[in-house]
């Protein structure tokens, strides 16, 4: 798959990228995910944060075979919930949006703490709490005030 293809639907892109590895899940709005994939390996991290370079790696073939896999065409809207995001994540948000533009023919990313997908997957819009238990743990949770 290409940027430039146009054949099949057009999908969604999600990353969940932590201390155990990058699980990567493609589908359809409306109706979810259609293939899903990982890889044990983390995404490196050093003096710039986390790593596009190595992100980018891992997550471009497991991606471009999903889709197909899936029968999209283009990856439309992505997604990345990154571990370490807010304190380390500088790099990915200037690398990212391009690089997927470019790969996949996304229009639109969210770049986003993993606590946050977290956090949305588990309870949408509701307000309510989340205990993230994994290589790290974390907490986040809201109510009709805020977080």
């Amino acid at each position: 798959m290409t940027a430039r293809e146009d054949t099949g639907a057009a999908g969604f892109l999600a990353v969940d990228s932590g201390g155990s590895g990058l699980r990567v899940t493609v589908g359809v709005p409306g109706r979810g995910p259609l293939a899903q994939r990982e890889s044990r390996e983390p995404v490196r991290t050093g003096a710039g944060g986390i790593d596009p370079g190595h992100l980018l790696a891992q997550l471009t073939p497991l991606a471009r075979d999903l889709a197909a896999e899936a029968g999209l065409g283009r990856l439309e809207t992505a997604v990345v919930g990154a571990a370490g995001f807010a304190t380390l994540g500088d790099a990915l948000r200037a690398e990212l949006p391009g690089a997927f533009a470019r790969d996949f023919g996304a229009r639109r990313v969210a770049l986003a703490a993993d606590a946050v997908t977290a956090y949305v997957g588990a309870l949408g819009p509701r307000p309510g709490a989340v205990v993230a238990a994994g290589t790290g743990l974390i907490a986040v949770g809201t109510d009709l005030g805020g977080w």
